[in-house]
């Protein structure tokens, strides 16, 4: 049995990148991750040398869009990922030709041919393999694996002719494979020996709710028991399972995991475990030859999707061009589109996560089929899982990455309303963090994507080409969109109302702070007694009672954005402008009650609370009337004045109670 070699760090060893280089930089594997290794490098220096090897006999193409090929949701030329070659480079694509032995003393790699090509520096891309379990009958006539694009044809030329398709897995690919057979209608089973599907991703309540909806499109699933044996001769008959139950069938697709190819450097002498062993520059143990992708192990992990990969060839290149950069590891996140459900994870939460670790909140809509949970560690956010369309995905990740401190008031709108911050506070894609991933099939980040825009790029297929972003399932083109084609935010409905209201109902309440009260009528002979509002028992009670009520009507505006049900009941923007306009009567029935009279005790902290809330939600309300014209700074300003206007709120109905009880009472 061959056993593991040790990592050792190369000794003097020259990470330089000359413009004019003596031998190319080499290349092995034109996949999704050896192809933007070469972007990078290209990137970095236009005039580098380097070849490419890739030992499949088709162009570059992008494996992950591999399931939507065979959905039938794009052809073969959706798949193609083209190199953007400046004129000033030599770069050598050379399509299916296998590399057999790798030379590391002499510095060249051999093709099956005999070619010998030299390198200055050498990139392993080599990916990965399909797992094939040790299951009798596995080699079977009828059963294929679904990793390449040959694969992907075989499946393809198979839909025609099968009438039940057997998946062995039941983790992404699988569930992909499931709905690319069952396009002519085909039966299909997915079998899963965990206890759930994507136990990797999910917990238990949310693998459910994706179970149901993938039997509701008619496939079936099998969860918690394993393939024994694959039955028929030489063709699949049936498989048998470990319960003794028997599955007819006439095909079997495994998707059950991957090995990383690592026998060209293990050949070499270079140190592998379960892939090539890399630093965090992602050097291997031998000088000059690094590793990136599914085939490197950093820190003794293997990472099975590509957003690590396209990380760790930024390094790499990083490293060759002389630059600074070290991977320091990558938290996996997950934004998939799964049998038409968008799933999103991120953090320990799937099976194997420590069920102690933080403390879990969830917001489930059965009815949208909507499940969202978040994971909060010492009052920090590490993890969450979502079900369903979840705007703050992005956001989200950005949180989990930096461990985001999350405060009481935000679970608590979790609780009711399925997100952490309010909707009508949704920040331009401009203005998320850096660290923020625009496009989740590859990782890319917003910082990323600022910095082509700084480099040149001005359409959506610029910044694709430059950075992977949208080049896997499309969704975030949107986002691209925003952000290569900022022009001025569209005003808010009624904006010019907003500005008045806001500004008649923030220097009324500071009128009712500032300015001395109205003094009491110093004759009885007067027409009209004004000050018979607050000396006349059942007035003051008829201008309490009706200062409450528009009080509570002021209020409807949370349930009307807040909840479901309550969402069709006209536009938010009508609401809004009607909580503003509501404010205003609140201040003259607050003068009409009290004439302007702070009075004692509690009956001063209930003023003072309510004037406060009344100021700061006029600021907030002149903010998000104006936000078109102040540009990133309105979210910040905006964000600050709400969160104090909900916070000096929370006093006041408890304040007030008191003060209704006092009144009575004495």
């Amino acid at each position: 049995m061959l056993q593991a070699q040790e990592f050792v760090r190369p000794e003097n060893e020259n990470s330089g990148f000359r413009l004019v280089l003596d031998e190319p930089v080499v290349i092995v594997g034109n996949g999704p991750v050896g192809m933007h290794c070469a972007r990078e490098l290209l990137q970095r220096n236009p005039a580098a040398q380097i070849v490419i090897y890739g030992n499949e006999r088709h162009l570059p193409y992008n494996r992950v869009k591999l399931s939507y090929l065979l959905a039938g949701e794009l052809d073969w030329n959706a798949l193609l990922d083209p190199l953007q070659i400046p004129a000033t480079a030599s770069v050598d694509e050379r399509i299916g030709y296998t590399i057999s032995r790798i030379d590391t003393q002499n510095r060249y790699v051999e093709d099956q041919q005999g070619n010998r090509q030299s390198y200055q520096k050498l990139i392993l891309a080599t990916g990965s393999r399909a797992h094939i379990p040790g299951i009798p009958g596995i080699d079977l006539t009828g059963v294929f694996t679904f990793r390449n694009l040959d694969d992907a044809n075989l499946l393809l030329a198979r839909q025609v002719r099968t009438q039940h398709t057997v998946i062995l897995g039941g983790g992404l690919l699988g569930l992909e494979a499931a709905r690319g057979m069952q396009r002519s209608n085909t039966r299909v089973t997915v079998i899963e020996h965990a206890d759930r599907l994507l136990s990797h991703q999910l917990d238990e309540e949310a693998s459910a709710m994706l179970q149901k909806r993938i039997r509701g499109m008619g496939i079936m699933t099998v969860v918690g028991d394993a393939v024994s044996e694959v039955q028929g001769g030489p063709r699949v008959t049936a498989i048998k399972m470990r319960s003794g139950r028997i599955i007819d069938c006439d095909t079997v697709v495994v998707a059950t995991g991957i090995r990383s190819n690592i026998d060209l450097a293990r050949a070499a002498g270079i140190a592998f475990g379960h892939g090539i062993r890399v630093d965090d520059a992602m050097q291997t143990s031998v000088p000059d030859v690094y590793a990136v992708g599914e085939c490197a192990e950093h820190r003794g992990r293997v990472y099975g999707v590509v957003a690590p990969g396209l990380e760790q060839a930024a390094v790499a290149a990083n490293h060759i061009a002389g630059q600074a950069g070290h991977y320091q590891g990558s938290v996996i996140s997950a934004h998939l589109k799964v049998v038409g459900c968008t799933l999103f994870s991120m953090g320990p939460v799937g099976a194997g996560a420590s069920p102690n670790y933080g403390k879990d909140h969830v917001y489930a809509d059965p009815g949208q089929a909507i499940y969202r949970k978040l994971l909060i560690h010492r009052n920090r956010l590490v993890g969450a899982i979502g079900v369903g369309d979840w705007a703050e995905s992005s956001l989200l990740q950005s949180g989990i990455i930096d461990r985001q401190w999350i405060w009481p008031w935000q679970l608590f709108r979790f609780r009711y309303t399925g997100n952490l911050w309010p909707e009508e506070e949704a920040v331009h894609v401009a203005q998320w963090p850096a660290t923020a991933a625009v496009c989740q099939c590859t990782g890319v980040t917003r910082g990323r994507i600022g910095e082509a825009i700084q480099c040149g790029a001005v359409t959506v297929a610029d910044v694709s080409r430059i950075t992977g972003a949208a080049s896997v399932c499309g969704s975030c083109r949107p986002l691209l969109q925003e952000l290569v084609g900022q022009g001025t935010p569209e005003p808010v409905a009624w904006h010019r109302l907003l500005a008045g209201a806001a500004l008649l109902s923030f220097f009324a309440a500071l009128a009712v702070l500032l300015l001395p009260p109205i003094p009491y009528a110093d004759s009885v002979q007067l027409a009209w007694r004004w000050d018979q509002l607050w000396r006349d028992g059942l007035l003051k009670q008829i201008s309490g009672y009706s200062l409450l009520g528009l009080f509570v009507v002021g209020l409807l505006v949370s349930p009307r954005k807040r909840l479901r049900r309550f969402q069709t009941l006209g536009s938010f923007d009508a609401w809004r402008l009607a909580h503003i306009a509501l404010g205003l009567l609140v201040i003259l029935g607050l003068v009409a009650h009290t004439g302007m009279r702070l009075g004692d005790g509690i009956n001063f902290v209930l003023m003072v609370s309510f004037t406060a809330t009344l100021i700061l939600g006029a600021m907030a309300t002149a903010i998000i009337s104006r936000q078109h014209r102040m540009g990133a700074s309105a979210t910040r300003l905006r964000r600050k004045a709400i969160g104090w206007h909900i916070f000096l709120f929370w006093p006041v109905p408890v304040v007030l109670s008191l003060h209704v009880l006092k009144s009575y009472y004495f």
